[in-house]
C-alpha cells in the first residue's frame, strides 16, 4: 500500500497464525524494515511487486528487533538479493544469546543469516534522506524505532500501536523501560503517521498525539 512518493505500507491481515507489518521506503538507498516470516514472503514479495517495487533493489534491511515475527525473511534478502541485516548492537547482542530461543519456542529453524550493519543512535543517512534513530527498549532490550521528520513518519515496531502497545512479559521486556520509551516517542515532532509492527496506521497528527496519550495512560495502569 503506497502512503505517499517514498513509503509503502504493508500491514499484515491474517487471523490464524502472527506476523508483523512491512514498511519499505524507496530513494537513494531502498530500506526494507522488518520483512517478517520467512514463510509468508512469497506474500509480501507479490504485494511489493503489484506496487512496482523489486526486492532485489533493498540492500538494507532494517529491524526494529531480533523477534522471529519481524526479522526471519531477512535471511532470505540476504541470501537470495544481497542485501545487509541491520540492528543495533545491543539488540544484536540479545540476538546472539538470549534472543535465539524465540526460534525453536515458535517452532522455527535457528536462523543462518548474518547481522552485518550496526544501527547507531542518531542520524542514518540514506542518500536523499536521513532517518533519526531512537533506542527504544521495553519489549526488546535494543529495540529502534525510526523518523523521517520530512514525511513526519515514525515507525515504531512492537513499542506502540494503536489503543495499545507490544507485550512486555518476553525476555528483554521491561514494563517500566517501555512507559520511558513511549515517553520519549511522545515527544519526536513532527509526526503525522505511525506505522506500528501490528496493527493499523495511525494517520494524522491530532490522531497520533491522542493515540500516545491514551496509550501512555495504559502503560502506567501497570507500572
Amino acid at each position: 500500500m503506497k502512503l505517499s512518493e517514498d513509503i509503502y505500507f504493508y500491514p499484515f491481515s491474517g487471523t490464524l497464525e502472527n506476523n508483523c507489518n512491512t514498511v519499505a521506503l524507496t530513494g537513494a538507498v531502498p530500506v526494507l524494515i522488518d520483512p517478517g516470516h520467512k514463510h509468508l514472503w512469497p506474500g509480501l514479495k507479490t504485494k511489493m511487486a503489484d506496487d512496482g517495487l523489486n526486492p532485489e533493489d533493498f540492500k538494507l534491511v532494517l529491524f526494529t528487533h531480533c523477534h522471529p515475527d519481524h526479522m526471519e525473511a531477512g535471511q532470505i534478502l540476504e541470501e537470495e538479493y544481497g542485501a545487509t541485516q541491520a540492528m543495533s548492537q545491543e539488540e544484536k547482542e540479545f540476538y546472539e544469546g538470549p534472543g535465539q530461543d524465540f526460534f525453536p519456542w515458535m517452532g522455527l529453524d535457528l536462523p543462518t543469516g548474518y547481522i552485518g550493519r550496526i544501527i547507531e543512535p542518531g542520524k542514518l543517512d540514506l542518500g536523499d534522506k536521513g532517518l533519526n534513530v531512537y533506542p527504544t527498549p521495553g519489549h526488546s532490550p535494543g529495540g529502534i524505532c525510526f523518523h523521517w521528520p520530512e514525511e513526519g513518519l515514525l515507525v515504531t515496531g512492537d513499542i506502540v500501536f494503536a489503543h495499545s502497545f507490544g507485550r512486555v512479559d518476553f525476555p528483554g521486556g521491561s514494563i517500566s523501560e517501555l512507559y520511558k520509551s513511549v515517553e520519549m516517542l511522545a515527544s519526536v515532532e513532527p509526526v503525522k503517521i505511525v506505522l506500528p509492527g501490528h496493527g493499523p496506521a495511525i494517520i494524522g497528527a491530532d490522531a497520533v498525539k491522542e493515540n500516545f496519550r491514551s496509550v501512555l495512560a495504559m502503560i502506567k495502569s501497570y507500572c
